[in-house]
């Protein structure tokens, strides 16, 4: 298994290794000992679409924009901070227990023989890192141009806002 492991994901230490390993042997045996991961909880969601768990990273970006919108709802300040450090510790504690569904899921697809389909399934995604990049600066644009222009659109007197408003009336 540690060979597949070493195909599916060559730039794991030894000790990344180890302790997929042990939560592949967990999960056979029906538990759960979260273990640890420094990068995922610097990174969080981040790192696993980096690492190609596109599923795993898209729950837990999912999971921290519900926290985000119940904190807006409840104006609540610790949902708003849940939201935002929750993918972190989320993917801190249990990023090997979702790179092992990832690489049981890649393993059924490819088969264990299949090394170049482990190789192309495994590894990591500079391009998904810059979509994500790509995206979260359209998102914040309109923010990043009002300040840039002066013209803040957050704010109720924004002589455009007003503009829009009269329209619709």
């Amino acid at each position: 298994m540690d060979e597949l492991i070493k195909i599916h994901n060559p730039d794991f230490s030894e000790k990344e290794i180890a302790n997929l390993q042990r939560v592949i042997n967990n999960q056979k045996t029906n538990s759960l000992i979260p273990i640890f991961n420094l990068k995922g909880f610097i990174f969080g969601f981040i790192y696993l679409f980096y690492k190609k768990a596109y599923l795993e990273g898209l729950a837990v970006l999912i999971i921290s924009l519900l926290l985000i919108q119940i904190a807006f709802i409840l104006h609540s300040f610790l949902f708003l901070l849940l939201g935002i450090i929750a993918p972190n510790i989320i993917t801190g504690w249990f990023f090997y227990f979702m790179y092992a569904n990832k690489f049981d899921r890649d393993l059924d697809e490819c088969g264990k023989n299949n090394f170049e389909c482990l190789k192309d399934k495994g590894g990591k995604s500079w391009g998904a890192i810059i979509l994500f990049l790509v995206i979260v600066t359209l998102f914040i644009w309109p923010l990043i141009y009002g300040k840039i222009t002066k013209q803040d659109v957050t704010k109720d007197s924004n002589r455009y806002i007003k503009k829009i408003e009269k329209i619709v009336e």
